[in-house]
């Protein structure tokens, strides 16, 4: 009888989530996890809506509640391990990720993969999203390496804390990767997004900058796609493609920075015309 009576109010957290009301789906998962006490799937809700509102320390419970209750639950494991890194938690991030079955050494402090996997990750994807590239160094954390458009209030190399479901795939180098949603900025870059106006001898520039260990980018490569195309993977399908300002973003710590891959470029081509250099979005 209990878990009848648990089961009905999930199905109500089930339902309000659906309908876009949160507040409402806690209640009945509350509910739920009184009427039955023993059963881990209120708890894992619990933790999910947690998760979504970046409540860390509620999520983390709340997963830890309902590991104890079904020890094979990967979903809460896998979100346990999420929170535990948004809170920096390393030894519970190990445990949780190692009974998720991922393969992690014994040790207490952070823990990053040896070799990182090329990734996607969608910034902002509850309101103006964007997709950026990066490198995931562990199951929840992808650095950027592209560089995001100033809107986004994102840079270059900064850390992002995703979720753990792909949604949608991007190619890169002929390679099919995953995007996953961010969650959460959980670094910010040091470093500050500029845009210069040159359009000539692009790629020498860029060679320039790469060295100096600078970022760059051709914005006029940015596509913008449909939910549909964004969530999938981008191929031939009726959608509105603008195209967009043909740009040039310098990703650096410093305006000097940027100045001088300047000046050595310059060197290189006496001739190009002057360029100038437009702060976007400054270092946090």
């Amino acid at each position: 009888m209990r878990r009848l009576l648990a089961d009905w109010f999930n199905n109500k957290g089930n339902q309000a989530t659906a309908a876009g009301h949160p507040d409402r789906a806690i209640q009945f998962f509350k509910k739920s996890a009184k009427a039955d006490p023993t059963w881990s799937t209120p708890h894992f809700n619990l933790g999910l809506q947690a998760k979504f509102a970046a409540n860390w320390h509620q999520s983390l419970e709340h997963n830890q509640r309902a590991v104890q209750l079904n020890p094979t639950d990967q979903g809460a494991w896998w979100n346990l391990g999420i929170a535990a890194t948004a809170l920096r938690d390393w030894p519970q991030a190990r445990q949780a990720w190692r009974n998720a079955g991922l393969d992690v050494p014994q040790g207490e402090g952070e823990w990053t993969w040896a070799s990182p996997a090329t990734a996607c990750t969608r910034i902002n994807p509850t309101a103006d999203d964007e997709v950026v590239c990066g490198q995931r160094i562990d199951p929840a954390r992808i650095i950027i390496d592209n560089i995001p458009l100033p809107e986004s209030n994102h840079r270059f190399r900064d850390i992002v804390l995703h979720d753990g479901a792909a949604n949608g795939t991007r190619s890169w180098h002929d390679t099919e990767v995953p995007v996953f949603d961010e969650l959460e900025l959980w670094q910010p870059s040091p470093y500050a997004t500029f845009q210069v106006t040159t359009h000539t001898e692009i790629d020498a520039l860029a060679e320039i900058c790469l060295n100096r260990d600078l970022g760059f980018e051709d914005w006029s490569t940015i596509r913008p796609l449909c939910k549909q195309c964004s969530e999938g993977n981008p191929g031939p399908h009726a959608c509105s493609n603008t195209p967009g300002q043909h740009r040039l973003a310098v990703a650096a710590q410093s305006q000097s920075d940027v100045e001088q891959a300047i000046e050595e470029w310059q060197r290189k081509f006496p001739t190009a015309p002057p360029v100038q250099i437009e702060l976007l979005l400054p270092a946090t």
